[in-house]
Parts: C-alpha cells; structure tokens; sequence
C-alpha cells in the first residue's frame, strides 16, 4: 500500500481533515536530502550550543565588569596617595611618626569614604633623607587591597 508520503506530498498540502496512512520511504520529502528544512534534533544541538555560547559570554561580562571596578578603585586610590603625598612634602620638616585615618568629607566628599590611609615616616641609613609612605586601603569584597606610594625627603 503507497502512503501520500510516497508521492513527495504532505498532508498539510491536501488541506484540512485528511488522513492517509504514511508508510516510511526513503525518498519521501520527509527524508529527502534535497529538502529545505531542520530536524528536531539538528534545532536542539544548535540551541544547546548557543545556550553554552550565551552562558560564557555573560561569565566573561562579568569578569570584565569587575576587572573595570578594580581598575577604578586602584586608579582613586592611586590619585588620592598621591595628593596626600604632595601635601605632606609641602609641609617641612618630615616629622618621623606614623599615622593612620579616613578622608574627610569637607575636602574630599563622601565619594572616598570607602578608603582609608596610613601615613609612615621614618629614618634610613643616610641622617638627612627620610622615607614617607603613603597607603591607601579599601576593601574588594572580603579582601583588604591597597596601593603604596613611597618617597624619599
């Protein structure tokens, strides 16, 4: 007995409310190699790959996002060691001590009030030059970072 398939047709192509037993045929336009068109399997091979191709690329947006947010972070504090350093120069003589605070917020705004500083001053082996770091901390999630400037007076 030939099925409908038998003849290269569809039912879809004879209209609503037919039905004709199909018997499988290699040459049917079902399995027609010339035929336009996926299997379900070739569209859900191709739908898991872009899910794992989605997936890494929102990693990698991520990663990148935090990358910037640190790269923030140290260039503030970089520019902050190094304005705390120009003032400290300016004062003269270095007075050997060490000192630890926050930034106040009439002269820096409550933009830093996530960092800290330390200020160090002390001796090195020659009587007339002195050594003054400055440090600038803040926190990265759970981690302490910090950037150090080092200068010698």
């Amino acid at each position: 007995m030939k099925g409908i398939s038998d003849f290269g047709l569809r039912i879809s192509d004879l209209g609503p409310g037919a039905s004709f037993p199909l018997s499988f045929n290699p040459q049917s336009a079902f399995r027609n190699p010339q035929s336009k068109g996926f299997t379900l399997l070739e569209v859900m091979i191709a739908v898991a790959i872009l899910a794992l191709v989605i997936v890494s690329l929102l990693g990698l947006k991520n990663r990148s996002m935090q990358d910037v947010m640190k790269a923030e972070h140290i260039t503030t504090a970089t520019l902050l060691a190094k304005r705390m350093m120009n003032e400290a120069l300016i004062k003269t003589p270095l007075v050997i001590a060490e000192e630890d605070g926050d930034f106040p917020e009439d002269l820096y705004g409550t933009l830093y009030k996530d960092y800290r500083w330390k200020k160090a001053v002390s001796e090195t082996q020659y009587p007339q030059v002195k050594e003054l770091r400055i440090a600038v901390l803040w926190k990265e999630g759970e981690r302490d970072e910090m950037v150090e400037l080092v200068s010698y007076e």
